[in-house]
């Protein structure tokens, strides 16, 4: 690729989940005959836009953004799938008996049931929603917008196609257990507008399906509560609580007797369903309502608030009674009947709880998860569970009858919880205690970006990532899909490393501690402490590690590097930690071995190990870059490097040289040698801060990341950019490469704007495409000279036109109108043209435009635009998006090449009266030009010879 590398994304972990509830929806498999299989998904919102993920890998399917600038409020979704078939009983007729009068009212009696039950069924089936996934959302500007969800099946080699084509494709397909994976995996998803209208003179507060989709209810924040037929499009209902409060929650019973309402102050209404009228309305609340449930005999109502408080109230025709009320002891943030007698609530504090409900007996807790609260005792907001969802339970996937509820599952459902962090985590009954646990989570949004760290290739996990948070995540594959969550630290973690074994991830934040964990449990071993007395800033092993010699440098905005023996203090608590050790025991805590306190005049922004353990090697805000010896367990002084005009921020040891590199704030990347302690190369473009680098294949190359979400690859030897890219929109934190054994590259970038982005190159397989394009192109030119010089016309048009040149395109016509002047036209109009596409036609017009702005080749564009005319209807040509401007110029210049032909022809007028005036003058009353005068054939009269006889 002549010195140029070539970069591509291959998958990309974007913000999927801004808050508000969740939904999901079941996609039929594709093939399977049965209405219950297929693959759950979950509907997120963020911002104004609708993602609708895999819920088994997390891999975004498809994305939804509303046409106008606006921001979803709540969301909702059904799956409304095929019923099965019942065959119609017929009865059959009765036994022998005479009496044919009887038996033929019998059967005039059963065809009358028969045709009333066809036409209830009739009926029903026309009412009935049709057969699909359908979301509901509402937004900030009182619109109502219902989307469906389509599957588009493609043969792979087209999917594979298209994943090519997109260079900001979303995430690639990675392996699963899941058989419905494997039978999706060649399936494309699209989510178009079904309806859009304006619902509520207020901002919509809440929207919900009912169980079988076939209504749609919408409240808003002025007490209006309005119901709505989506497919037939006509509103239903509209009702409004007599409090006038902000409509917090809804319930419809699955027999759509009762609809009821919760109000954000407290207050409920009972409205029938049937006659649209109100039939209770009171406060059995003082805080927002939070979920509400009936009874299957419809006379006991359930209600849960934000006061901690289950209230159970008698229905009756006075109106609601309330029975008695319970207290629950979490801190109520939003709660889900999954049945009348199965309450869900999600407290503030992170804690899920489950209880049985009952109208006669106590309130029973079942089961419950309580958060690891951490040291600093300060209440968390990110904390708060914001929505409850029953897994594997979509809405419209199962039929609630009177059994809905008594029967239970043994085993328990599985819940997803989603946060004020932005994240939804899986909790999955406890098989013996009674307690959920947390199996995987789907992070929707990452925050800020500020490390990312890759574990080595074969391991079940992929990478580490460090965000603005006191917890980080190991992730398995590609997508937003964690099973592994670190929490331990008080504070935000800031950076982090890995063990060249992988067995000990080291972090480190605000908090001032380095905590070491063990990649076999997943806890905390041990715990660096009293080694800064400010924020750690960054951290690093040693190169050459070995269970005796096994080193971790920290550098913090205190101006001091630490070293920590980590083989002496955390190696034997790592091998002992899975056989002596309890698993919850307190991590050891031990001091830093050797260190340097005042090491620069400002913070330390990061630090760097040699490749061979001879030198460390840190910078900060003072611009200098400090060597530091590494003698044993101990470091010492070695040099100082000055050169950047500002604070510096990442430093990078060559991996093949004795180079250094650093990037600074002013722009620049120097290149340090380690022999003469002198700069021996400067990279820079412009004056943007480079915040981070790295050195890959085989220290040749360099890629850099700076404040404005640019990734740039330089080559070292030329000093000179070979690629760069505008991959975030804010500033890089975290840069790795990962380096393949067949020679492959990834970049793995992440930024302030919450994206974490793999670029793969793909320099190798971009030059092979080229030779081989290079390849077929000779040949087609070898094809296009052969049917040249055969007179094979046809095939030489087509080469030609496939090949993309308009001057061998333009050869071919000219050469054929000359040789066959008829025949070319007709072979045009009824040959040649009809085999184009829609693509091809505009191609052969718009070689057309180029050729009819020349007067020379004017002839041969006016033979191909009237060959066109004489093959196409003008209707099928305008219907083409692209041929307007085509057109356009077309008419133009054909105007102007008229003009100019009709010109030459009255000019051709003085010929005639130059070749006539030649002649000697003659006298006659006629005009000059006039028919009847003598011929010019015939000589004038005075040259005329006269015979004699």
């Amino acid at each position: 690729m002549e010195g140029r590398n070539c970069f591509r994304t291959r998958w990309s972990q974007v913000p999927l989940y801004s808050g508000g509830n969740i939904a999901s929806l079941l996609l039929p498999a594709h093939g399977s005959t049965s209405s219950g299989d297929g693959v759950e998904c979950l509907v997120t919102a963020c911002g104004d836009t609708v993602n609708v993920l895999r819920a088994s890998t997390g891999e975004l399917l498809v994305s939804y953004t509303l046409p106008v600038e606006d921001v979803i409020l709540r969301i909702d979704a059904v799956s409304v799938l095929p019923k099965r078939k019942h065959l119609a009983v017929t009865a059959g007729d009765g036994g022998g008996g005479s009496q044919s009068r009887s038996r033929k009212t019998k059967r005039s009696a059963h065809a009358e049931v028969n045709s009333k039950s066809e036409d209830a069924a009739a009926s029903a089936a026309a009412a009935a929603p049709p057969t699909g996934c359908y979301i509901a959302v509402g937004t900030r500007s009182l619109q109502l917008y219902v989307l469906r969800l389509e599957c588009k099946h493609v043969r792979p080699s087209e999917a594979d196609a298209k994943i090519e084509k997109e260079v900001g494709d979303v995430s690639r397909r990675s392996p699963s257990k899941d058989t419905s994976d494997v039978k999706t995996a060649s399936v494309g998803f699209t989510l178009s507008t079904l309806r859009s209208w304006t619902a509520a003179q207020q901002a919509i507060s809440v929207v919900q399906f009912t169980f079988d989709g076939s209504h749609l209810v919408s409240g808003s924040t002025d007490g209006g509560v309005k119901v709505w037929d989506v497919f037939q499009h006509y509103l239903t209902h509209n009702l409004r609580t007599p409090s006038s409060s902000v409509v917090h929650s809804f319930y419809v019973d699955p027999k759509q007797k009762f609809i009821c309402v919760g109000s954000f102050e407290g207050h409920v209404a009972v409205f029938d369903f049937v006659v649209k009228t109100l039939l209770a309305h009171v406060r059995p609340h003082v805080a927002a309502v939070e979920a509400l449930c009936v009874t299957p005999d419809g006379e006991h109502l359930f209600s849960i608030g934000r006061d901690r408080k289950v209230v159970i109230s008698k229905m009756g025709s006075s109106g609601l009674q309330e029975l008695r009320s319970i207290a629950v002891k979490e801190h109520v943030s939003c709660a889900l009947f999954e049945s009348p007698s199965l309450l869900h609530v999600g407290a503030m504090n992170h804690t899920v709880a489950t209880y049985d409900v009952s109208v006669t007996e106590a309130l029973r807790l079942t089961r419950r998860q309580r958060h690891i609260a951490s040291g600093s005792g300060e209440a968390d907001e990110e904390l708060t569970i914001r929505s409850l969802l029953i897994a594997k339970k979509p809405k419209g996937t199962y039929e609630v009858d009177f059994l809905h509820g008594i029967v239970k599952e043994e085993s328990g459902s599985q819940l997803y919880a989603a946060d004020a962090s932005f994240n939804i985590s899986l909790l999955v009954p406890h098989p013996s205690a009674a307690a959920y646990v947390t199996d995987v989570t789907l992070v929707g949004f990452l925050d800020q970006v500020l490390d990312v760290k890759l574990f080595s290739q074969g391991l079940p996990f992929h990478r580490v990532v460090v965000t603005n948070s006191k917890d980080l995540r190991c992730y398995s594959s590609p997508g937003c899909l964690s099973s592994v969550t670190l929490s331990g630290h008080n504070d935000i973690v800031l950076t982090c490393a890995i063990s060249s074994d992988d067995r000990l991830i080291a972090t480190a934040g605000k908090d001032k501690d380095v905590l070491f964990w063990s990649t076999t449990t997943w806890s905390a071993v041990a715990i660096g402490r009293g080694g800064h007395e400010a924020e750690v800033t960054s951290i690093v092993f040693n190169a050459k590690q070995s269970d005796s010699y096994l080193l971790l440098f920290s550098v913090g905005a205190d101006e001091s590097v630490r070293v920590w023996d980590v083989g002496a203090q955390v190696l034997p608590v790592l091998v002992n930690s899975g056989i002596d050790v309890p698993q919850d025991a307190a991590p050891a805590v031990f001091s830093y071995r050797a260190g340097i306190n005042s090491a620069h005049e400002g913070a330390i922004h990061t630090v760097a190990v040699a490749p061979n353990d001879q030198y460390v090697a840190t910078a900060g805000k003072d611009k200098n870059v400090n060597l530091w010896t590494i003698s044993g367990k101990k470091i010492f002084r070695d040099a100082s490097l000055k050169g950047h005009r500002r604070a510096i921020s990442s430093l990078a040891f060559s991996p093949a040289d004795r180079v250094l590199a650093s990037a600074s704030n002013d722009g620049s990347v120097r290149l340090w040698s380690l022999v003469s302690l002198t700069c021996v190369k400067t990279l820079q473009t412009d004056r943007i801060a480079v915040l981070q680098l790295s050195f890959f294949n085989n220290g040749t190359q360099l890629v850099t990341g700076n404040a404005e979400g640019v990734l740039r690859v330089w080559a070292i030897a030329a000093a000179e950019t070979v690629w760069s890219g505008e991959i975030h929109e804010d500033k890089i934190w975290a840069l790795s490469v990962s380096e393949g054994s067949d020679g492959s590259v990834v970049f793995f970038s992440g930024s302030a704007d919450g994206v974490l982005v793999a670029l793969e190159d793909y320099t190798a397989e971009e030059a092979q495409r080229v030779r081989e394009e290079r390849r077929d192109i000779i040949l087609k030119e070898q094809e296009l000279a052969n049917a040249l010089r055969k007179g094979e016309f046809v095939e030489a048009f087509l080469l030609a036109l496939k090949l993309n040149h308009p001057r061998n395109l333009r050869q071919v016509v000219l050469q054929w109108s000359i040789k066959e002047p008829h025949g070319c036209e007709e072979a045009l109009c009824h040959t040649v043209l009809p085999k184009l596409d829609e693509e091809q036609l505009v191609r052969l017009l718009q070689f057309t435009r180029e050729w009819i702005t020349n007067a020379r080749h004017c002839g041969v564009a006016s033979l191909v635009t009237h060959a066109i005319l004489r093959a196409f209807h003008f209707s099928v040509l305008a219907e083409m998006p692209a041929i307007s401007n085509v057109l356009e110029a077309l008419l133009a210049y054909t105007r102007r090449h008229s003009h100019r032909v009709h010109d030459l022809l009255r000019r051709t007028y003085y010929l005639d009266y130059v070749t006539r005036s030649l002649g000697p003058p003659t006298l006659t009353s006629n005009p000059p030009f006039v028919h009847g005068t003598p011929s010019m054939e015939e000589a004038p009269g005075k040259m005329r010879r006269v015979e004699r006889g």
